[in-house]
């Protein structure tokens, strides 16, 4: 009765939780991108507790984008979409590690990496910028703040101080980030700072050189022919590396193919044709109009000496043309530079010049008289009100300088000051000038360059296109996929595809395709997709689907690895079954394998074990146990079957002491912040056995959606 009684007097709550259910269920297919009713399909990105929300990727996506235009970069859009991702993901796990440990930057904290003497060196270049642009006498975050709260002191604008205060919440919430993070680093480098035990086995390890002599037998001597692989033989060894097949998120293995869309051979024929009829033309009348018709010919003019030319081979061109010469400058591959001489004339290339300008826009009149009396036009630059240049060298053959500047700038009188006014957009504009120097005239060109690229006709295009969609409808499955492509004349690569991918392969705008590619079934092969730029066309199977904790021991993206792994234990197998119990000493091993017994030294944590190689750490870790002078094998290592004995060992008469040991394995695991922690180091770590469930591809358009 008690229970039948809490559910009465919960009805009311239960009723609104199935309505709420039903308009979910019901305006499930009216949410599109993916977004659900209750909000969660917002979140682009999730692994355990952290989650992305759409809003606030697409703000850093907008900060990111301004950035990379503003450094003039080009990344890749979809890489770099992936890349900031994960970085949102990976500061929302550390947010909450910081709530879960107690993190914090104090207010006190901030303050002082900000304003104290010794300001954080995160926050020194914004301070030091600041300072500059304030013309403060020293970097100094302090009077930038003072700026800020008082930028009438310092002869600001109210407008201005706005403007500080909001670079300077973005500095201090970037601070803040890199404190927290900080202090989130070195409570995990104390995790592992050494103990009177790992100073111990450190030294025990290095100080202890143990001799060995030993026989070892190739592995590759047993040929492939000789053993038997299983299937159980795979198993266990991929069970022996199993931790580097762990999958952070779901995976899918394929089977492609790529088509470069490029000319065809009777697309270059023509190319080449139009190239040398445009070259004709070109020297038969003056200018370029008889090629400015054709879109595929880019014409652009420049007017240079010849010292500004950096192409040795323009040089020669312009140092035997005539006017109205042209002529093919260079061809690669498909692409064909013509140039042609314009025009040629003596210019003043260049002059050593001093300027001033007023940005109140006010009378030069007296900065004038001060220079006609021998002062310096360094002495009249305050960085303020008066700026300008002293004994400056400009040139005068570039494009775009206006030419009644230009010809005041040719005639005027050496080392005599003039003031030069103009109207810019309608506003008077004076600028004073004094010519220092100036050079003689020299030849000056006026040249046309005329590019050319040979790009793939519609007949060529139309042909790739329908060729690979032929072979697509011939062959609709995997197997089919990977079986008759080489008779079609493709070559099929193999590839992996998550939700995080920025591509397929290193195809370039194929993200959409990646979408395809995660929403098929087992065996299904992709319609045949055009990027925007129409440089590839691009066909898919579907081999493989893996979203389990490992990837399975015979899965096709490893199970060559896996198989080799098997094929070389099975061979150290058969070799240890023929050697062992058949001799009583290293001699007789050597003897017995064909091989010469050899004397080499070990040290436990050592790169390399004598002459056997690098990483063997199973050979090392069982001679590091075995007792003196008992012979040990055969045994396994990464290349050869090993038998040894170990002769003798010293300890180069080391002595222990705790702080020079502590110290050198603080410093194997990079502690006092010689080596940070990276972000990877720090996303791994966090992730632990969750799985990153990214959901992005829900916010763009698949093709054929």
């Amino acid at each position: 009765m008690a229970t039948l009684e809490k559910i009465r007097s919960k009805s009311v709550l239960l009723f609104v939780i199935i309505i709420v259910a039903l308009l979910a269920f019901i305006l499930g297919d009216f949410l599109t991108s993916g977004r659900t009713y209750f909000g969660g399909g917002t979140t682009m990105a999730k692994a355990g507790n952290a989650k992305v929300d759409y809003h606030d990727y697409q703000a850093r996506m907008n900060a990111v984008s301004e950035q990379q235009q503003r450094s003039q970069r080009q990344a890749d859009s979809d890489e770099l979409s992936q890349q900031v991702l994960q970085q949102l993901l990976l500061e929302k796990m550390l947010k909450n590690e910081y709530n879960d440990l107690g993190i914090v930057v104090t207010d006190a904290e901030l303050s002082e990496a900000l304003t104290g003497a010794t300001p954080h060196p995160a926050a020194q270049q914004f301070i030091y910028g600041m300072s500059q642009q304030l013309g403060l006498p020293a970097p100094s975050g302090q009077a930038v703040y003072d700026a800020m709260m008082n930028p009438q002191k310092y002869g600001l604008p109210a407008e201005a101080g706005n403007q500080l205060k909001q670079y300077w919440a973005a500095i201090e919430q970037d601070i803040e980030n890199t404190m927290l993070q900080e202090k989130f680093d070195r409570l995990v480098a104390g995790l592992f700072t050494a103990n009177e035990l790992d100073a111990q086995n450190l030294f025990n390890d290095v100080a202890t050189t143990r001799h060995i002599t030993y026989a070892a037998k190739p592995i590759s001597s047993v040929t492939d022919d000789q053993v038997e692989v299983t299937d159980a033989d795979r198993r266990a060894a991929w069970q022996q590396d199993m931790a580097q097949y762990r999958l952070t998120e779901p995976v899918r293995s394929i089977d492609y193919i790529m088509v470069r869309i490029e000319p065809s051979q009777a697309d270059r024929v023509a190319g080449t044709q139009e190239v040398e009829n445009a070259l004709a033309a070109l020297n038969s009348a003056e200018g370029t109009d008889m090629v400015a018709a054709n879109s595929r010919f880019v014409v652009s003019n420049a007017t240079a000496p010849r010292s500004q030319m950096t192409d040795k081979r323009l040089q020669a061109f312009v140092d035997t043309a005539s006017v109205g010469k042209a002529v093919l400058l260079n061809n690669i591959g498909d692409k064909y530079t013509l140039v042609k001489l314009l025009g040629k004339k003596n210019e003043v290339d260049s002059i050593n010049v001093s300027m001033l300008g007023r940005a109140d826009g006010g009378s030069l009149d007296s900065l004038l008289a001060e220079v006609n009396a021998g002062k310096s036009f360094a002495d009249l630059i305050d960085g303020q009100n008066i700026g300008g240049q002293d004994s400056t060298w400009t040139t005068l053959a570039a494009p775009g300088i206006p030419e009644n500047i230009k010809a005041a700038l040719e005639n005027n009188a050496l080392g005599t000051a003039f003031i030069l006014s103009d109207t810019v957009n309608g506003n008077p504009v004076s600028t004073l000038y004094r010519i220092n120097r100036r050079h003689a005239p020299v030849p000056v060109y006026e040249i046309a360059t005329i590019d050319y690229t040979i790009d793939p006709s519609n007949e060529t295009l139309s042909k790739l296109s329908t060729d690979l969609n032929t072979f697509v409808s011939n062959n609709s499955s995997a197997a089919d996929f990977a079986a008759n492509a080489a008779e079609a004349g493709y070559t099929v690569m193999s590839g992996a595809v998550s939700n995080s991918s920025s591509h397929v392969a290193n195809a370039t705008d194929s993200r959409p395709a990646v979408k395809w590619i995660m929403n098929a079934k087992k065996g299904q092969v992709m319609p045949v997709y055009q990027d925007n730029k129409q440089t590839y066309l691009l066909t898919a199977a579907v081999k493989g689907i893996y979203d389990g904790e490992y990837l399975p021991f015979d899965a096709d993206l490893i199970a060559d690895q896996v198989n080799a792994k098997a094929l070389k234990d099975k061979k150290a197998q058969k070799l240890i079954a023929e050697y062992a119990g058949k001799a009583k000493d290293v001699a007789g091993y050597a003897k017995l394998m064909g091989v010469e017994a050899q004397n080499g030294d070990a040290m436990f944590n050592a790169p390399m074990l004598a002459t056997l190689g690098y990483g063997e750490s199973a050979l090392q870790g069982a001679v590091a146990a075995a007792e003196q002078g008992k012979l040990v094998g055969p045994v396994e290592g990464n290349n050869a079957v090993v038998v040894f004995v170990v002769t003798g060992q010293d300890n180069q008469n080391r002595e222990y002491t705790f702080e020079e040991y502590a110290n050198q394995f603080n410093r194997q695991l990079g502690i006092g912040g010689r080596r940070p922690m990276q972000d990877f180091q720090r996303f791994t770590l966090l992730l632990g056995k969750n799985k990153v469930e990214n959901s992005s591809l829900n916010f763009i358009q698949g093709f054929g959606e």
